[in-house]
Formats: C-alpha cells, structure tokens, sequence
C-alpha cells in the first residue's frame, strides 16, 4: 500500500501539523528518558539531541501571544527603521564616466561606475570630503582635486565640483529612504489592520 502524504490548507495548518509533530516526539523521548529500565544509562547522545532539538522546535512554532494593536504598530515602526538603516548602509553605487581612476600601484583607468561604502563611519567621513569641497569650490578653486576612494579600493580622481554633484546624489537617495519610511510608518498607524502594510514594499532604489 502507498501512504498519501497529507497537505494543509493554510500556513498555519501547517505549522499547527509540524508543532504537533514535534510536541509527540518530545513527549515519547521525554518519557523514555525517565524510564531506567528502558535507557539504565541515560539516553544516547543522538536521543537526547533528538529530544532536545523537537522540544525548541515544538517551542519555537508556538503561536505568539496576541499583542495589543499599539505593541503591534510600535513592533512595524521598528521593523521600518531597521529596514531604511539597513538600506542606507548599503553601498551606493555611481558612475563617474570618463573621469580616472587610480590604484595603489598607480595604474589607471576610467572610473565608470563605482560602489562607495555607506556604513555609519564612511557617512561621517563623507562629510569631511563635503567641507573640503564646499571649502574649495566657495574659494574659486572648483577644480581641485579630492579623490574618492571606492569600495574596490580605486582612487577617483573627481574635483570638488563632482564631489559635491556625488554627495547631492547620496543625499537625495537618502531622503527619499527616510521619506518613505516615513511614509510607510504613517500608513501603519492609520491603517485598521496595521499587519496589513508590507513594510519592504515601494523603497526607492539608486537612479
């Protein structure tokens, strides 16, 4: 005879079939692991990880308690936060066309396209080369340069009139992040099931 595999429905049916699965399986392990004449030594390493690893997962695919409409609001604001921080970590990406780039061993190259870092630490170093700039181009000397070094560790050779066309760039794209997770976080609050809002929805990408 061949045994039919049975499906569930839904999402939850299915986590509910497996929750119970596990919980079985914990429950006859436990049972055994109490049973001296059945295991007079304790249980085999492999039983006692079998134990161990069904009585988390039985735990972990536990249904979490309801929260309260305000805990589940405060609960997607955050998630919005850390998905705009997390994108504005990411590297940015530009392309400086025809201006030269330079390695470490001198070698050269039109630059094209480049990925910049945009940690936390390069943000605060972004704005040093933004003074430098400003303090060049307000000075008459636009055509200083001030290279920018890319996360492939080339050396643009850009003035300071492309730093700053560069970090105009940033900055827009970073706006429109913070605009949207605004956005997104004020439709989660009026929203009647504030669940409802896909928060990784409609973020703006580099242009």
């Amino acid at each position: 005879m061949t045994e039919t595999s049975t499906t569930y429905p839904t999402r939850a049916a299915t986590e509910s079939a497996v929750r119970s699965r596990f919980a079985d399986i914990a429950a006859i392990l436990g049972s055994a692991k109490t049973n001296a004449a059945l295991y007079p030594e304790g249980l085999p390493s492999h039983i006692d990880r079998a134990l161990r690893f069904s009585g988390t997962m039985a735990s972990t695919l536990t249904p979490p308690e309801p929260q309260a409409p305000e805990e589940v609001v405060a609960r997607l604001c955050t998630a919005v936060d850390a998905e705009r921080d997390r994108r504005l970590a990411l590297d940015f990406t530009y392309d400086f066309g025809e201006t030269q780039a330079v390695d470490d061993s001198g070698g050269e190259i039109q630059a094209g396209e480049r990925r910049l870092q945009m940690s936390p630490l390069d943000r605060s170093n972004w704005q040093t080369l933004q003074g430098a700039a400003l303090t060049a181009v307000v000075g008459g000397a636009p055509e200083t340069i001030l290279p920018i070094r890319a996360e492939d560790n080339w050396n643009i050779q850009t003035n300071a009139a492309q730093v700053l066309q560069v970090l105009a760039t940033m900055t827009a794209y970073g706006a429109a992040l913070l605009f949207h997770g605004g956005a997104l976080k004020s439709a989660i609050r009026a929203a009647e099931d504030p669940a409802s809002v896909d928060i990784l929805a409609g973020w703006p990408e580099p242009s």
